[in-house]
């Protein structure tokens, strides 16, 4: 059975805390009550409040400096927070809002509204959290669902055929050999790509991404970095038996992070060749005026229509029946957040069993 919330009272005077703690006492909530903002601070130590309400007015910390000490424990950041402040004090009022402060109210508290207020916040924060654990609930089982195809497949393959090389009499033809050694290369690569993807996609969700582009953003030779990646997905192509041409416009520069703009091209461009079966993919660069374009077009299997407002969702794979060992779902979201990052746009269009048509607008200025 849930514990009944807990509130934590902050005023200097002992009247109120009495008043107010009885009150909310007698509609079922628990109550702290400390009577200035350092023993609040000690209080909170040992208790996680699930609503704080503190005066402003004391002697020792006021309610301002209360706060912003509460707000350095991330375990309490999401804690409501209510502040108490006399009727004609405006100037709290907003300074306490732009803080931001739940909510506050004026002495003479009024009885009805202190205990509306108290429920409409704790109800709030209980749909809040409600709310998140929803949304990690779903992140969990679509991490499990990858997890349980992506990761065991290429480790069947490095695992099985590991073994098979390994046993002591195992007598394997030379060219089986290289053909098992090829697998479990592939098996490697393909664990190394999708561990990777869930690494930086935590880097993008922490905010560590925005905090590499904001250090690394700088004018770039954005024709000289695409060209270098065109020679390395040429070869990929040929393997794939996929035509490959590229037509960049030499001297084009942009502003952000090379690191993050060469991630996107190349996710676009892994894309784009491994849904393009016996068909053809171009990379074009050129400028756009105030934007340098960064265009790949396939001849592959295209996007149905119904799923393009998706295709950047984290974890969602287009017609995943359909196509298989498409990856964790990640490489999209990961290209459309970093373009985000870097001020730039990504425009997606697509025609099933046509082709699609990728474009990343970078910023020159």
């Amino acid at each position: 059975m849930a514990h009944p919330s807990l509130i934590l009272l902050v005023d200097d005077e002992q009247v109120n805390l009495d008043l107010f703690s009885t009150i909310l006492a007698e509609e079922g909530y628990r109550v702290l009550t400390a009577t200035s903002g350092r023993e609040a601070l000690r209080l909170l130590e040992d208790n996680k409040p699930n609503l704080i309400i503190s005066d402003i007015h004391m002697p020792d910390i006021s309610g301002f400096e209360f706060y912003e000490k509460v707000q350095e424990k991330q375990a309490l950041k999401s804690v409501p927070f209510i502040f108490l402040t006399a009727l004609a004090d405006r100037q709290h009022l907003r300074a306490g809002k732009e803080m931001g402060a739940d909510d506050y109210l004026t002495k003479p508290i009024d009885i009805d509204e202190l205990v509306t207020t108290v429920r409409g916040k704790l109800k709030r924060a209980e749909a809040r959290r409600t709310a998140i654990e929803n949304e990690f609930d779903a992140v969990k089982e679509q991490i499990l669902a990858t997890l349980s195809h992506e990761f065991r497949t290429p480790l069947t393959s490095v695992i099985g055929f590991s073994e098979i090389i390994s046993r002591s009499d195992a007598q394997v033809p030379i060219e089986e050999l290289r053909e098992f050694a090829q697998l479990i290369l592939r098996g490697g690569g393909r664990l190394k790509t999708l561990v990777e993807d869930f690494l930086e996609t935590v880097q993008i969700d922490t905010g560590k991404a925005a905090e590499s582009y904001l250090k690394s953003s700088e004018t770039f030779d954005i024709s000289n970095a695409v060209s270098t990646l065109a020679q390395e997905y040429r070869d990929l192509a040929e393997l794939n038996g996929v035509q490959f041409r590229s037509d960049v416009t030499e001297g084009l520069c942009g502003v952000g992070s090379v690191e993050h703009v060469c991630d996107i091209t190349r996710r676009l461009l892994s894309n784009a060749i491994k849904f393009t079966s016996k068909g053809k993919v171009t990379l074009s660069v050129s400028s756009g005026g105030d934007v340098v374009l960064v265009e790949i077009a396939d001849t592959g299997s295209g996007i149905p229509e119904s799923d393009l407002p998706r295709v950047c969702e984290k974890f969602y794979q287009a017609d995943k029946d359909k196509q298989q060992q498409q990856g964790s779902g990640l490489g999209l979201y990961i290209a459309s957040r970093l373009a985000e990052i870097n001020h730039c746009k990504l425009t997606i269009s697509s025609t099933e069993g046509v082709g699609s048509k990728v474009t990343l607008d970078i910023p020159t200025r």
